[in-house]
């Protein structure tokens, strides 16, 4: 199962917001942030809001031709947090309009301590 796929199934921002940040270490932890435009791969995330601006900059380094090459590394990995932080913004719009009475039981539960 792919970041995105498990994404698409959480029942909160917290829990988006948990899993983004785990996937913005690693990608500091891998020393891959820098084939990212400035500012997406930082920490703290700061809501909906902050997730939504890294995705439209994101988009745009797309369609700037950053991830113009599927060959190479740099396109890889912005490819991927394209898709990884549009689907954190598109769950949290979706979560947003069902509203906290909504959303149906759990299907992937995390555990925070």
């Amino acid at each position: 199962m792919l970041i995105s796929d498990v994404m698409r199934r959480l029942n909160t921002e917290r829990e988006i917001e948990f899993l983004l940040t785990a996937y913005i270490e690693t990608l500091q932890f891998y020393g891959a942030t820098k084939r990212l435009p400035p500012g997406v791969a930082t920490l703290p995330l700061r809501g909906a809001d902050d997730i939504e601006a890294r995705f439209n900059e994101l988009l745009g380094a797309e369609l700037c031709g950053l991830a113009r090459s599927h060959c190479d590394t740099q396109g890889a990995i912005a490819r991927e947090a394209t898709e990884i932080f549009g689907a954190a913004h598109t769950r949290m719009q979706t979560l947003r309009l069902l509203g906290p009475g909504l959303v149906s039981q759990p299907v992937l539960e995390l555990k925070f301590a």
